[in-house]
This record gives C-alpha cells, structure tokens and sequence, in this order.
C-alpha cells in the first residue's frame, strides 16, 4: 500500500492504528537491517536509527543484535542540578 500511495510505511501503520486496525510487527529486510548496522556504527543512537528508517526502535535493536552488532552502552541524559 506505501508504495502504491507513495507514502512510507509508518504512514499506513498510523492510519491503520488511528483506525483500530491491530497491526502485527513487520519484520526489516535484509537491506534495512544492512543500512541501520551501517547508521548505528556511525554514531547515530538506535532511536535516531530508527525514526531514520521509520521503524520500531525494539524491532531495530533485536534485527540488529542479531545481525551481531554489538551495542554501545545506552547514554544516560543528563538531569541540571538546580542549586
């Protein structure tokens, strides 16, 4: 339907959920599991990842350990200490 529509696929899950349509976890592709390892690697954090690649950022994190990237330890924000 994305690409009959030209839209992304989140596109459609957001309207099919908006909807009430369950919508069951779409396995990545080999190619999409390939560019997010690429993205991670290069610094970007698995959300930014993720968003980028307009998938679940679980389904992302388990397609990429899998795949054998090891990942960084998570970044903890930072909270301002007020005086």
């Amino acid at each position: 339907m994305a690409k009959d529509y030209d839209v992304a696929k989140s596109t459609i899950i957001g309207i099919l959920r908006a909807n009430n349509v369950v919508v069951r976890r779409q396995p990545m592709t080999a190619d999409q599991v390939s560019e997010a390892a690429r993205l991670y690697e290069s610094g970007l954090s698995l959300s930014q990842v993720a968003e980028a690649l307009g998938v679940n950022q679980e389904t992302l994190r388990v397609a990429v350990i899998k795949a054998g990237v090891v990942l960084r330890e998570p970044t903890k924000a930072k909270i301002p200490q007020s005086d």
